[in-house]
């Protein structure tokens, strides 16, 4: 599996973490009166540099959405610590000032941009309304002026400051999300499943983006994904969750190309190739193990 990842982001990693995990754990009450309590995530523990992309892979149920929205503020964790730039996130903060300065350090991307956009503000209000809180000292005009230049950022034009979310494609509403995270200026963008819904051709320009993004912008990404063929071509570095545990990480050249784990092996074997058939989970384990 040949890596199709551009330098340009990864030439400027280095070892200060912007985000820092250690022994995340995250239970959930069982949902059946009597039953046991449900671990989602177990101990999970890792960084996330600066100028970095780390991929957070694994199947339904894996638990690496629950990571992930436990990394934001919208999960609270069960234990664990969790940190950005050194300063610990504890409980989810209550104030309007500290939400802002919590949302200006980390920003989330969520796989389906038009539930998550306002369908009844234009994409410049949309945008808009991001830069106002992140950016008050602004007046009217500088917040037209970075709204434009946010638009060109993502590579949309002026014009489609006066559009509503319902007349955008998939791919264009996932640039104005894009756009309206990078209004925070944030040190980390949590992506999750952001280029699922999108056809393979649009996910490739969503990915191009990204890449221009961070080798412009200082700027780490946490992509949450199933997707391998994404994962090798945008992050640096990757881990594998199997039922809330990390079974594997590393570079992930390595990982895709010498997986240790036998789980790894298997979600690499069921990637659609040439001549590929499907075959159940059990068949993909036992041929992973052999």
């Amino acid at each position: 599996m040949t890596s199709k990842r551009e330098a340009g982001g990864g030439s400027r990693i280095n070892n200060a973490p912007v985000l820092s995990v250690r022994e995340l754990r995250k239970v959930y009450p069982s949902p059946v009166r009597g039953g046991d309590p449900v671990v989602a995530v177990d101990e999970v523990s890792f960084d996330v540099h600066q100028g970095e992309c780390l991929a957070i892979v694994g199947e339904s149920g894996s638990g690496k959405t629950t990571v992930a929205k436990t990394v934001v503020g919208l999960e609270r964790p069960t234990s664990g610590t969790i940190s950005v730039d050194g300063s610990p996130r504890g409980h989810a903060p209550t104030r309007h000032g500290e939400r802002a300065r919590w949302a200006g350090e980390v920003q989330y991307v969520f796989q389906d941009p038009y539930s998550s956009l306002n369908p009844r503000q234009r994409v410049g209000e949309v945008i808009a309304t991001s830069v106002k809180i992140h950016q008050p000292a602004l007046g009217a005009d500088g917040r037209r002026a970075a709204v434009a230049a946010l638009l060109d950022d993502v590579n949309l034009g002026g014009d489609f400051a006066t559009r509503y979310p319902h007349e955008l494609s998939g791919g264009q509403r996932q640039r104005v999300a894009i756009a309206r995270a990078l209004a925070a200026n944030p040190r980390l963008v949590i992506l999750d499943e952001a280029v699922a819904a999108l056809d393979v051709s649009i996910q490739a320009q969503i990915l191009n983006l990204l890449s221009d993004i961070r080798a412009q912008r200082p700027v780490s990404y946490l992509f949450i994904t199933h997707d391998l063929a994404v994962v090798n071509q945008i992050a640096d570095r990757v881990i594998v969750m199997e039922q809330g545990l990390v079974v594997e990480e590393g570079q992930t050249t390595q990982v895709l190309e010498q997986p240790s784990h036998e789980y790894t092996r298997a979600l690499i074997a069921a990637v659609p190739r040439p001549g590929w058939q499907p075959r159940r989970r059990a068949q993909l384990a036992a041929a992973a193990s052999a």
